[in-house]
């Protein structure tokens, strides 16, 4: 085969393998490692000023590769490589100018290249050249339609209604899939302060990121502040450089400015993690029109907003009660069978308190999330506001629906990220279904009743409603209203009941306790409207008022013939009056107007008064017991376990729970149990009430045990003031406990 026969297969050949490659980086290889297997060369690089692109018959990363590249740029025609020895190198420019990529051939050996070899070698170069225009093209447009791909994501999620959030969300996760990246972060400005928009990312949960709440510098801030895209291929070397992302190995960085009707707003930022990695200038450009694009869809999706704000949710994005209402009475309207689940978060209200507004609304968006994934394509779930969503369900059986209602809660009660700590809630649930004549008020109001049904029965359930319980809440509904008239009406009166020494018989204290005279029902019990008063709130203006009444009748009692000392009285305060930052104030002023002695009067506060804010529980007592009045726990032994506040509160009584003194004469366990407490009293240096006595058996175990007061059936029931204060006139010490 003639020379020139022998080039011309030889470019032919080189062709076809580059027509084979798409893209540029298989096709440097392939050109590279045909040039070789042409030349009968060992060693191949493509390099340009500062780069080397391409290396074959060397490792990347070996040094010689970087003294190869030199040697070709001074015009060395000889090199050493280590393994090879002495080598002849021979170099040609793919195309014109300083900064041309050139191709670099070293063979072993002092044979020099032929000119023929040089011939094949230009013809080569300059075929790859030309094979390389089109393969740039086919990658721009490849970009391009990627890129145009993940704007019709964005828009998709706009067209859908999706939250702002989840559109955000969108943007990053886009962001991701276009560069191959393992970082986009969103970046929107809120009055010249950039706060993180949204975040997607690669790293599994175990390693995420800790999310900054707003950015005061990095390639995010710098793209902001300049309106431009910036760029960094060491991120670790550069101004920007984060510590966090540099410890987890980021290489390279963009960021590109976002913009709203052409002010800039944000930034959008893409990060490499892969070692070695350079964003190319197709990348680059791909970015600012992404993030162009992305302006577009923001400023769409904010008006979009804006005009559906009367019917969503600002926060959440989901379809508000206006909606939902719209969507239940055409259902009605058309005799379509509904079912409506009202679900009330329970403890969101702690979220709130405890980690601020933001926080609970983030954990918001995501129950809506959460929820929205439960349900079928037909079903409408919206926010109704605070804490409550509803569902509306068109066409499904009950079970169908109550099987729907066990997997809201199910997704509810799942652990949440919110501020970068966990979260914990439950929910309520209640469920109705539409009647012959029903209204969209009625369904809803009884799915609500339902709903509180579910929550006062323990919450993280779901209830199906039921005729009769709209006629217990009628009937408590009405009940909450005469509560309210109740102490304007002077339906509210005292009884007193006597705890005395049980060594001596004297009366010691009467504890006063609220009744209610209803002037259609008679004597309401106190365990139906006590929960009642405390669940409304109305039991702190009601304890206000059995305060005063309870320190003006023990004010004009008489000391008892046998000579003992005025008896105080004993009043229970609720944990909720606790919170009350007037009652201090209100103590103070009981016993200022009524005149009696601070000491005569004890509040009585129970275990369960230590379960919320246990701290300005104790401050409070303590303000009180400044005052001079004395401090008791009531139900001792029952409740929240408070033996670890035991020694630091000044309460110095303590009023054991009936159940103890109930199963000190049932055996050797409950009288173990009684004589501990005594014994704890006694070395906290507290005086010890045994409550509930009413047998001559439990007084005799509580004399033995050295209990020192008592209270019970068995000296006397409550009784009215008026006879609390015959019964004092008349009072003859140690006779009670004969006579008993």
């Amino acid at each position: 085969m003639t020379s020139d026969s022998w080039s011309t297969s030889q470019l032919v050949e080189f062709l076809a393998v580059l027509s084979e490659q798409r893209d540029e980086d298989s096709a440097l290889r392939a050109a590279v490692e045909r040039v070789l297997e042409s030349l009968d060369a060992e060693v191949g690089l493509l390099f340009g000023r500062d780069t080397v692109l391409t290396v074959v018959g060397l490792a990347a990363v070996d040094p010689q590769v970087a003294t190869l590249a030199a040697a070709a740029r001074t015009g060395a025609d000889q090199v050493w490589v280590d393994g090879l020895g002495r080598c002849r190198t021979a170099v040609v420019a793919l195309d014109f100018g300083e900064d041309a990529v050139r191709l670099l051939v070293v063979r072993a050996g002092a044979d020099e290249f032929v000119p023929d070899e040089m011939l094949l070698l230009r013809g080569m170069a300059w075929v790859l050249h030309l094979a390389l225009r089109p393969l740039r093209v086919m990658v721009l447009l490849g970009e391009r339609q990627r890129m145009l791909e993940q704007v019709a994501r964005v828009q998709r999620a706009i067209a859908n209604r999706a939250p702002l959030p989840e559109v955000f969300d969108t943007v990053t996760a886009s962001a991701l899939d276009l560069f191959g990246t393992e970082l986009a972060m969103l970046y929107l400005a809120d009055q010249g302060v950039l706060m993180v928009a949204s975040v997607s990312t690669t790293f599994d949960e175990q390693h995420q990121l800790t999310r900054p709440m707003h950015l005061r510098s990095g390639i995010g801030r710098a793209a902001y502040s300049s309106g431009e895209l910036v760029r960094t291929d060491d991120y670790p070397g550069s101004a920007y450089a984060n510590p966090e992302l540099v410890a987890r190995g980021a290489h390279a960085a963009m960021g590109a400015p976002v913009r709203e009707n052409g002010a800039v707003v944000g930034s959008l930022v893409t990060l490499s993690f892969q070692p070695g990695h350079h964003f190319t200038d197709v990348q680059e450009q791909t970015l600012l029109a992404f993030a162009d694009q992305v302006s577009i869809a923001l400023s769409d999706a904010k008006t979009l907003a804006t005009a559906q704000h009367a019917i969503r949710d600002a926060v959440t994005g989901l379809p508000n009660r206006v909606l939902f209402l719209d969507r239940l009475e055409q259902a009605l309207a058309r005799g379509i069978p509904a079912h409506v689940l009202f679900l009330d978060l329970d403890r969101f209200k702690l979220v709130n308190d405890t980690r601020g507004h933001c926080a609970g609304d983030e954990l918001l968006r995501q129950v809506g999330r959460r929820l929205r994934e439960c349900l079928r394509n037909d079903d409408l779930l919206a926010r109704f506001g605070g804490d409550e969503f509803a569902v509306l369900v068109d066409n499904g059986g009950c079970d169908d629906v109550v099987l729907l209602a066990k997997r809201m809660l199910e997704a509810v009660e799942r652990p949440y990220l919110v501020a970068g700590d966990e979260v914990s809630i439950n929910a309520s649930i209640g469920i109705s279904a539409s009647h012959d004549g029903d209204t969209a008020g009625d369904i809803l109001r009884d799915a609500d009743t339902a709903m509180y049904r579910a929550k006062h029965s323990g919450g993280g359930r779901a209830v199906l409603f039921e005729k009769r319980m709209h006629t217990v809440l009628v009937q408590r509904a009405s009940l909450e209203a005469d509560l309210r008239h109740a102490v304007s009406r002077d339906e509210l009166f005292l009884v007193f009941q006597p705890i005395l020494h049980l060594a001596t018989g004297h009366v010691d204290t009467a504890e006063a306790l609220l009744r209610w005279q209803h002037p259609t029902r008679g004597t309401i019990p106190p365990d139906e409207f006590i929960p009642l008063a405390e669940e409304t709130g109305l039991i702190v203006p009601i304890g206000r008022h059995v305060l005063t009444a309870a320190c003006t009748q023990a004010a004009g009692w008489v000391a008892p013939p046998d000579g003992g000392p005025l008896p105080a009285v004993s009043v229970n305060l609720s944990a909720r009056q606790l919170l009350d930052p007037e009652l201090v104030r209100d103590v103070r002023r009981a016993v200022e107007t009524t005149g009696l002695d601070p000491a005569r009067l004890i509040l009585e506060i129970t275990e369960s008064a230590f379960v919320g804010d246990a701290a300005t529980v104790i401050e409070r007592l303590r303000q009180i017991r400044d005052t001079g009045v004395r401090l008791a726990i009531d139900d001792f032994g029952t409740g929240y376990s408070a033996l670890s506040y035991l020694r630091h509160l000044p309460v110095e009584i303590l009023k054991i729970d009936r159940s103890f003194v109930e199963g000190v004469v049932a055996g050797w366990q409950g009288r173990a149990f009684l004589n501990t407490i005594v014994r704890l009293s006694e070395t906290l240096s507290m005086t010890a009430v045994g409550e509930g006595v009413e047998t001559r058996e439990q007084l005799a175990a509580l004399q033995a045990l050295g209990c020192q007061l008592g209270q019970g059936f068995l000296f006397a029931r409550p009784m009215d003031a008026a006879e609390f204060s015959r019964s004092l006139a008349v009072h003859r010490g140690s006779a009670v406990l004969a006579a008993s």
